[in-house]
């Protein structure tokens, strides 16, 4: 008798991957109902309130699934996003960082990128325990953290998709033409081949792939 063991493969279960954006709206809601049932106003939400309702709410911002080209699903989620803003506006910076609290980066300086001395410089400047208030979206700006800059990306986002609609150009188009730079915009034809198009001059230019290196051509002998 062989004192190998035998050993038998089974096909594993995948797990299903949570559904933060459930989770964490869910959350949200919950504390806003409650909240909503104790305060006449969110002027009145006391510190542990609006800590609980910030951080579930930025969360479930990230974690929503791509924007929708649907303009009433983009507006209600701007007026989600500028909720939160109020929220956040009610807290000192300190207060803040008891949330999110500043990356500890530290080479800031070296690769000239805002860092944690960046950040601590600056609200030192700002004042501490002064209220954010008005100064709501050059904090979120200033302020290093992971979680912030994912919502800050996700809030310009939806900013821009709504801009698109309304005009037809997204903020950052508008901004290039402004600078005097084109935009284009790529197409595929029914031959399946690609071209861009200048949105400014209405130019079409054929995307020609290059040829794979290991291709050559070889001449047929006559």
């Amino acid at each position: 008798m062989s004192s190998m063991a035998h050993l038998k493969v089974i096909d594993g279960t995948k797990k299903a991957k949570p559904d933060y954006y459930a989770l964490y709206s869910n959350v949200f809601i919950n504390e806003l109902q409650v909240a909503t049932d104790k305060y006449k106003s969110a002027a009145e939400y006391d510190k542990d309130t609006l800590k609980k309702l910030i951080w579930s709410g930025v969360k479930m911002i990230i974690a929503s699934e791509s924007r929708s080209n649907n303009k009433e699903g983009l507006e209600n989620k701007f007026s989600l996003v500028t909720f939160i803003n109020s929220l956040m506006a009610q807290l000192t910076p300190r207060e803040f960082q008891n949330i999110f609290p500043i990356n500890k980066e530290f080479d800031g300086e070296r690769w000239e990128v805002k860092d944690y001395f960046y950040t601590r410089k600056y609200i030192e400047k700002f004042g501490e325990d002064k209220v954010i208030g008005e100064d709501m979206d050059e904090f979120l700006w200033e302020y290093q953290n992971w979680t912030i800059s994912f919502y800050m990306l996700e809030m310009m986002g939806i900013t821009s998709d709504l801009r698109q609609l309304e005009t037809g150009k997204s903020i950052m188009e508008e901004f290039l033409e402004e600078q005097g730079v084109p935009t284009y915009t790529m197409h595929d034809n029914v031959n399946g081949k690609q071209y861009i198009e200048n949105n400014q001059t209405g130019e079409v230019t054929e995307i020609k792939k290059p040829r794979p290196r290991y291709l050559r051509v070889v001449e047929n002998e006559k």
